[in-house]
């Protein structure tokens, strides 16, 4: 077991790995706080007692993990007290000091962006505020070609944020500024957006309505029996996994080939 840990009250370690012959490695990750004590409470008497652990034992979440090393794509599954993007990019992090396979490795799990985002900001008839956060693509920002990583790069920074809004009762541009910008990189293979935000509405629509990057990643919804033992709930998430490999993969080499053509033009 390789354990890290992410903050003061948070520990993430591999309990398993398994690899399939496409490629794909499949983890199962535990977090938890080794240091937490443990209640049992009682419904009928409503009595809370301690429940001691065995030394060297502790209570944990568990959260799978897929890993395509080829297509660099990352997949987590999302549930509630689960390993979250944010830990898993910390864990690596402490993993590589630990092991000294390196001192400074910054990692970033940025978001897959779903083809639904720019078809919605396409919708709408007013963009009354744009904002988009991004981060650094690699050991430099020369991935990333737009006047935000320009300035971020020139500043010696790690990421960039930049919002934008309207004046009273008009629109930003569709397709120039700052929402081009976020466009552009929704048609980047692999993007280095952390986070946007476009606030705007459609034609004959009175209310606004704000798109996000969390709302609208490339995801897939399933449904697991708590009730089934541990290895059969992991072919449920794991074979939902692969589904979903095989969504994104396709959207991810559509967008390269379409970066490969702009760029020859």
């Amino acid at each position: 077991m390789t354990s890290a840990a992410v903050s003061r009250d948070v520990v993430l370690a591999i309990t398993g790995a398994t690899f399939d012959d496409d490629g794909v490695i499949h983890f199962r990750f535990i977090s938890g706080n080794p240091e937490d004590p443990s209640f049992v409470y009682d419904e009928k008497t409503g009595s809370i007692t301690p429940a001691p652990m065995r030394e060297g034992t502790w209570l944990a979440s568990l959260t799978r993990v897929s890993v395509v090393p080829e297509e660099r794509l990352l997949l987590i599954e999302n549930r509630r007290r689960g390993v979250s993007a944010t830990n898993l990019e910390r864990y690596f992090e402490n993993i590589a000091r630990i092991r000294e396979f390196s001192t400074d490795m910054q990692m970033d799990l940025d978001p897959l962006p779903s083809p639904s985002l720019e078809r919605e900001i396409e919708e709408l008839a007013r963009i009354r505020e744009a904002a988009l956060i991004v981060n650094r693509p690699n050991s430099d920002w020369d991935d990333a070609h737009d006047v935000i990583s320009e300035l971020a790069d020139e500043s010696g920074g790690q990421k960039a944020q930049v919002v934008v809004t309207a004046g009273r009762g008009e629109s930003l541009s569709k397709t120039e500024g700052v929402v081009g910008i976020i466009r552009r990189h929704l048609r980047r293979p692999l993007s280095n957006l952390r986070s946007l935000r476009v606030v705007g509405r459609r034609f004959g629509e009175s209310i606004d309505r704000t798109l996000t990057l969390e709302k609208h990643q490339v995801r897939r919804a399933v449904t697991v029996d708590p009730r089934l033992p541990q290895d059969q709930q992991d072919e449920v998430i794991f074979g939902a996994a692969k589904d979903l490999i095989g969504t994104a993969i396709p959207i991810v080499r559509e967008r390269a080939d379409h970066l490969q053509d702009d760029q020859a033009r």
